[in-house]
């Protein structure tokens, strides 16, 4: 039918219901676009969810480890993020600020959610005393979803750049972190740095500061540079190490509990190498009064890592700590027996020496193993090994043979939770008052890596908690 030959009616008619079609098309359209818009979004990236400033305002910071509040059901999930002001950006890891000297800073939180607060908090390493911690927040009462640092549009009448003073540093290594809030997100870490605070006055150690292994420092670095390094005093005995010395010499490994990360001289790392390679490769049984620990891998009797890098001087002040060197480590520190103290010296020797019989090495499942009998009664650790016996076979069977010295074997203490490099210690484990048992060893295959178990006891110190505290 042609549309001439219709009445003036049917015209009409016809118009609309083809004006009713298109409309109906176009809904089914955009509801489509909708869909495949809002599925794209389910399946891409948080990050990549929420629109971004663009590319010159730096660099994205972004945390999603959220905590969502009670009763929050709204979509989609809060996201918080950070971009630093490319003109006023904060630190770089590893930056080197003058105490005393301000510092501006700036940049944006995002988010995809009315925002209500912003937090600046700056810790500094072994040190508790005032200004620490410094803590700053601005509470922004969900009334924008973004927010500049240098917005004084706050609850608090300042912005977060006005209230953050770096002049009141003192001396340290210190970490500064962004944390924000928004409605339906407790708390989101969105920014991190580490960066040093220096004075104008530097002291060096020196051999003055080395009451009886000076000799024995030199040997293992041949090089007075390579340890004798300028510092400044932190609190306490904690000292901050010359930013340039530290970038040089100390470096990061994987290692236990669980690839826990070792900070530890470059001199060291053959060392401790070798002994990952013994511990990777050794297992142990000890068996008797206490049950059986049936054959457990002698890495996992490293069931707490409580140091290696620390730069201090021991409680005197005037005589240096090796772990200022990044050559000792110190572990297992909880277990009583472990504990720098005189009395650990008899308990550790009576037990290790009386009551733990060593029976050579066995093999089960095609699993060669050092054996023990235990016939004692001290409290296992967590692997059903006797706390008095456990410092001393990770020695035996790994750092012994890989070159570290045992600071139970001090001459008026017993301080078994450190094994160390470049210091003096007065007993030789194979000596007339030494508690070696094992003559002949398991060696590691050929091609055995140095690397650090996924797995096994972990209990790690509060993330508060000072590193080697009670260690040498």
């Amino acid at each position: 039918m042609q549309l001439g030959s219709m009445s003036k009616g049917r015209k009409i008619a016809l118009i609309a219901l083809c004006a009713v079609a298109a409309s109906g098309l176009l809904i089914l359209i955009g509801f489509l676009t909708a869909r495949a818009v809002s599925t794209a979004a389910l399946t891409q990236p948080l990050s990549e969810q929420l629109a971004a400033p663009e590319e010159t305002a730096g660099a994205w910071r972004l945390s999603v480890d959220y905590a969502p509040m009670a009763n929050s059901t709204d979509a989609p999930a809060p996201i918080i993020t950070f971009r630093e002001n490319a003109e006023k950006p904060l630190p770089e890891d590893g930056a080197v600020l003058n105490q005393g000297d301000p510092y501006e800073f700036g940049g944006t939180i995002y988010s995809n959610r009315k925002l209500t607060a912003v937090t600046v908090s700056i810790s500094c390493s072994h040190n508790t005393q005032k200004p620490y911690p410094y803590r700053k927040t601005v509470r922004l009462n969900g009334q924008t979803a973004t927010y500049r640092l240098d917005d004084a549009n706050t609850e608090e009448g300042k912005s977060l750049a006005e209230l953050v003073r770096f002049e009141d540093l003192l001396v340290g290594v210190h970490t500064l972190k962004i944390v924000a809030s928004c409605d339906g997100m407790k708390s989101a870490e969105v920014f991190r740095t580490r960066f040093y605070v220096v004075g104008p006055e530097w002291e060096t150690i020196t051999k003055e500061n080395f009451p009886d292994s000076y000799s024995e420092a030199l040997a293992f670095f041949k090089d007075t540079k390579r340890f004798l390094y300028r510092y400044q005093w932190v609190n306490g005995r904690y000292i901050l190490a010359d930013p340039e010395w530290e970038k040089e010499y100390i470096t990061t490994i994987p290692a236990y509990p669980d690839g826990m990360e070792w900070n530890v001289h470059v001199d060291a790392v053959p060392y401790f190498a070798d002994a990952f390679r013994y511990l990777e490769s050794s297992y142990v049984r000890v068996h008797g009064t206490n049950g059986d620990s049936g054959i457990v891998k002698a890495s996992y009797l490293i069931s707490e890592y409580n140091g290696c890098y620390v730069s201090r001087f021991t409680s005197s002040l005037k005589a240096i700590s090796h772990h200022t060197f990044g050559t000792a480590v110190d572990v297992n520190a909880s277990m009583e027996p472990n504990k720098n103290s005189p009395e650990n010296k008899t308990i550790i020797d009576d037990d290790v020496r009386d009551h733990l019989v060593y029976n050579g090495i066995l093999t089960e499942n095609g699993i060669h193993y050092y054996d023990f009998t235990y016939d004692g009664i001290y409290p296992n650790d967590p692997n059903a090994i006797p706390q008095t016996c456990v410092n001393y076979l990770l020695y035996e069977v790994a750092f012994y043979r890989a070159g570290f010295q045992w600071a139970h074997y001090y001459k008026s203490t017993s301080d078994g939770m450190h094994f160390c490099l470049s210091e003096f210690v007065t007993l030789k484990h194979d000596g007339a008052n030494g508690l070696r048992k094992i003559f002949a060893y398991i060696d590691p295959p050929e091609d055995a890596l140095p690397t650090a178990p996924t797995d096994g006891v972990h209990t790690p110190l509060p993330d508060d908690t000072p590193v080697d505290e009670v260690g040498e």
